[in-house]
């Protein structure tokens, strides 16, 4: 990005965004030959510090210091070359410990006759870059048959492999996580094993059997251990699928894509490709190329089947085309936010991406479907299997409702202004101060959200899930009666503010009835009676006294239950000093409460300071 001169003053030396950089940098280390090109680029980038705040978030430390270290001048200046090589050490002790717990799996799985592949990871790594380690990886993917999946995790359990799960098991949670997302994670030492019976969590997505990907299987030789993988145009295709899937969030997925493609032949993307358009999956594939020649200018040769120029043939080409860019182009605006977008936060963007992906039926009612329930739903509500269809409406108040995590201190953690000086680690590689004086300077906003210990009532996100949760484990009485009482309050609100009272006073009861209601009676009064003060408390409008009044003795009235309101005055207690607005325009205070027989069921805490005024009934 050049910035244009000033009209008569001095010419400004061009500036590079940090993306620019990170992504010059990478070109040069995956593609040496290139070199010279993304040099100038390389030397106008201003803030470095932002350039390895974006590598840590995408994995690619490795592979931006093989890019810088080509210039060796260049390395020395930014002074970047420690942070780089912190990244890439803690890459390489996970990769380390990764390479042992994938060796003890899948020895493991082959000592009991199950046959597994290794997606993505180690071999990977191995196989396009030529060392096992330069790939970061954050966990380990294996995909067995479905038959086998089972004995699969049987045999992880028993040698030591602990089965995560971020929910309680049911059958019926069971069932439907094996219906759209069909993985299970395994802990052992750090390290996750994540078990895949199908390739795509969307079985329409990309179908393709084990036994025939199981036939077409590489093997990749990593010291003295042999993995098998899937083979190259299923891998290809494989990575294509799970990046657009998930939107392109990090570039060392993209930059495994590019560098097969460089080295692909025209013969077999013509393969790639003819599968991709019997699978209908032509729009990856078109979108994937679009991605690679925008951010790393890898030009692939055309195929002429399925696909012409990179774009869709036939009657779905120009749908395809539109849906291929806007794939891309919304694949590349999220590149340069310094931290991973929060669970949720786009959820709209991503189901839009999603759905555009295939046009299939069956995939795009799968997609809606796994959309409707999250796994984390069942942690926050724990439902009974009889009551499971009742996470379908709740989802959308469940996501309203979802707490941001940590985004405050990673912001502050990777803020340009923190310093990388000498051989200490920037400031996004450190552990947040925890001493007591730090604690204090913290802003406001992060105390309420965390609320850690400090006395602070708790935030509307998690009052509004507590107040969920206890009307979801409320009898079905008292859930119907809360139902109600919403209704009521609303139209009694709406008639004590929009309408004159001469019109609904005569709806009211302000007399003594004979008699009072048996015990049974009163005691469903007060039960109805503090169901309707809990409501008032979390509607979203303010219902006072009189509305709650009013909605208490038509709940009453419908079970058979006589009661009576009473309004009451007096003078404010405020002095004549206060300002106009803290002051009844009347000069006098109101309150209303509700009794039934003898007993004050609403409203009869303050009722001793107010004078009860004539009823209504008797005033002309």
């Amino acid at each position: 990005m050049t910035t244009a001169p000033r009209r008569g003053g001095p010419l400004r030396p061009p500036v590079t965004a940090p993306l620019d950089g990170l992504l010059a940098g990478l070109r040069r280390g995956l593609f040496p030959a290139g070199a010279e090109a993304e040099s100038a680029a390389l030397s106008h980038v201003a803030e470095w510090h932002t350039v390895v705040v974006l590598a840590r978030r995408h994995h690619v430390a490795e592979l931006l210091l093989r890019g810088l270290r080509a210039a060796p001048d260049l390395l020395a200046d930014t002074g970047i070359e420690p942070a780089l090589r912190a990244l890439r050490d803690r890459a390489v002790r996970r990769g380390w410990r990764q390479l042992g717990a994938l060796k003890h799996a899948t020895d493991r799985l082959a000592a009991n006759g199950i046959s597994c592949l290794v997606l993505k990871g180690i071999p990977l790594s191995q196989r396009i870059y030529g060392h096992p380690l330069v790939r970061d990886a954050l966990d380990i993917d294996l995909l067995v048959a479905p038959e086998t999946q089972h004995a699969a995790e049987k045999v992880l359990s028993d040698h030591g492999w602990r089965l995560a799960l971020e929910f309680p098991e049911t059958p019926a949670r069971n069932r439907w996580h094996g219906r759209v997302a069909a993985d299970r994670a395994f802990v052992r030492g750090g390290t996750k094993v994540e078990l895949h019976p199908r390739l795509c969590h969307n079985p329409h997505y990309y179908a393709a059997a084990f036994e025939d990907l199981w036939a077409r299987r590489a093997s990749v030789r990593v010291g003295t251990a042999t993995f098998r993988t899937l083979g190259e145009d299923d891998e290809f295709l494989y990575l294509a699928c799970h990046g657009t899937r998930h939107g392109w969030p990090r570039l060392d997925w993209l930059c495994d894509v590019a560098v097969i493609l460089a080295r692909m032949a025209p013969a077999r993307l013509e393969r790639i490709a003819h599968t991709a358009a019997q699978q209908r999956l032509d729009i990856v594939l078109s979108s994937t190329l679009r991605l690679c020649e925008a951010a790393f200018h890898v030009e692939a040769p055309t195929p002429s089947v399925g696909l012409r120029n990179g774009k869709p043939r036939g009657a779905e080409r120009a749908a395809g085309e539109k849906r291929a860019a806007f794939i891309a182009a919304a694949a590349a605006r999220t590149w340069g936010a310094r931290e991973k977008p929060a669970p949720g936060s786009q959820l709209p963007l991503k189901l839009a991406l999603k759905l555009g992906l295939k046009p299939d039926l069956r995939y795009v009612l799968h997609e809606m479907s796994a959309t409707m329930i999250a796994p984390r739903d069942w942690a926050r509500i724990d439902l009974p299997d009889r009551l499971f269809f009742l996470y379908f409406p709740l989802r959308p108040l469940l996501w309203l409702t979802r707490k941001p995590e940590g985004r405050g201190r990673a912001q502050r953690r990777d803020s340009p202004s923190a310093p990388l000086t000498g051989e200490l680690e920037p400031a996004a590689l450190r552990k947040p101060a925890s001493s007591a004086g730090e604690r204090e300077k913290s802003p406001p906003i992060t105390q309420i959200l965390s609320a850690e210990g400090n006395g602070e009532a708790a935030p509307r996100t998690r009052r509004l899930r507590g107040v969920f949760c206890s009307f979801v484990r409320a009898p079905v009485v008292v859930k119907v009666m809360a139902l109600e009482a919403v209704l009521l309050l609303l139209l009694a609100k709406l008639l004590v503010k929009y309408v004159p009272m001469r019109r609904w006073r005569h709806r009211l009861s302000t007399v003594e009835e004979p008699g009072g209601p048996p015990f049974e009676g009163r005691r469903l009064a007060r039960k109805v009676a503090r169901v309707v003060r809990r409501v008032a408390r979390h509607v979203p409008f303010r219902a006072v006294c009189l509305p709650q009044a009013m909605a208490a003795q038509w709940m009453l009235r419908r079970r058979g239950i006589s009661s009576r309101l009473f309004f009451g005055a007096r003078r404010p207690l405020r002095p004549a000093t206060a300002p106009p607005e803290e002051r009844p325009a009347s000069g006098m205070d109101f309150h209303a409460w509700l009794t039934v027989g003898d007993a004050c069921v609403l409203g009869g805490a303050e009722r001793d300071t107010y004078v009860a005024l004539p009823p209504f009934d008797h005033v002309a």
